[in-house]
């Protein structure tokens, strides 16, 4: 009777990995204030933004020691001029690790043109890019443009060109969650906070994820708090998409003092999903964001021993998308 017990316990709990949730897509949905993956189960976000656009080979290997640190996505900084190809092998990599891969495009940055804007949405539409891209959609989420609009533009600018810019995109056949950055060079949440919802109604398939980027705007550690917790009252869909920390006490080229303990456990509490900036290979200028050290692409800094092991950090709260035990368990 116990071994038919056991067997028994053993062939639901297959069952109960493999079939998805009733309602469950074979894609990346949200609903409400989560992200759903393919197997029905919510996805809290716990990554790293790893610059594949400037460093080929070394972006591309680093993947594995990303995989190590526990983190169960990559944001792929990549350009309109790189390679369908290349980009396609950093996609499968991501995936056969169980990471879930984030794509976004640097082209924009800044910018307040909406016809650039409409640029990223016309790339991703290409024949070439939708075959590729298509075939990976059961873990893919696409981040359309990098922190697209500058401090000028106006919460209603910022609807009406994402707006455009999701339709496109829906048009060329894309089901999964699309991610959408704020403006204010990702900094200023107040138009998700004001038209997040109706960004989300206005999307076809009502399928957005938020994304806000925390430097110098962010100072203040109790706005961080009562900001993310008023975009958790909405119920909307949110990731802080990248975040620095108080270096220097300020005195560096983004006037960052922001708190990163205070926003990696406010994402914890209200399971929000967070990336901070970035693995590795940034400028001069801005090294001190080098999550591990640029000699070797895999030994922590400061910075990084932070991120990754801190008490809320990557390592201690990440968790891997039950999509990729499932899909496996069919095969």
């Amino acid at each position: 009777m116990t071994g038919f017990r056991a067997k028994s316990l053993l062939i639901f709990m297959l069952f109960f990995v493999s079939v998805p949730v009733w309602g469950a897509k074979d894609y990346f949905t949200t609903r409400r204030e989560k992200l759903i993956d393919a197997s029905g189960q919510a996805f809290v976000i716990r990554g790293v933004n790893n610059p594949h656009a400037w460093f080929r080979e070394q972006a591309f290997n680093a993947l594995f020691h990303i995989q190590e640190i526990g983190a169960n996505t990559v944001r792929i900084v990549w350009q309109t001029s790189g390679q369908v190809s290349e980009l396609e092998r950093i996609v499968n990599r991501c995936i056969e690790l169980e990471m879930v891969p984030m794509v976004e495009l640097h082209d924009v940055t800044g910018s307040n043109s909406k016809e650039r804007l409409l640029d990223m949405a016309g790339w991703y539409a290409r024949d070439d890019v939708v075959r590729m891209l298509r075939k990976y959609e059961r873990f893919l989420l696409v981040n359309i443009a990098n922190e697209w609009g500058n401090n000028d533009i106006t919460p209603d600018k910022w609807l009406e060109a994402y707006t455009e810019a999701v339709n496109v995109m829906r048009a060329a056949g894309y089901v999964s969650t699309i991610v959408v950055d704020a403006p204010g060079w990702g900094q200023n949440i107040d138009p998700f906070l004001l038209y997040g919802r109706r960004l989300i109604k206005n999307d076809p398939k009502h399928n957005i994820l938020l994304s806000v980027h925390m430097y110098g705007s962010w100072n203040d550690p109790d706005r961080i708090v009562l900001k993310l917790r008023e975009a958790r009252k909405q119920k909307l869909p949110l990731i802080v998409g990248e975040f620095g920390y108080n270096y220097a006490e300020g005195d560096n080229n983004l006037g960052c003092k922001a708190d990163h303990r205070v926003i990696m456990k406010t994402c914890n509490k209200l399971k929000y999903g967070y990336i901070p900036w970035s693995w590795t290979g940034n400028n001069s200028e801005n090294s001190w964001l080098d999550i591990v050290d640029s000699r070797d692409w895999r030994t922590p800094t400061e910075w990084g021993s932070e991120v990754i092991g801190g008490e809320y950090g990557i390592t201690a709260t990440s968790r891997k998308a039950r999509a990729f035990q499932a899909y496996k368990s069919l095969y």
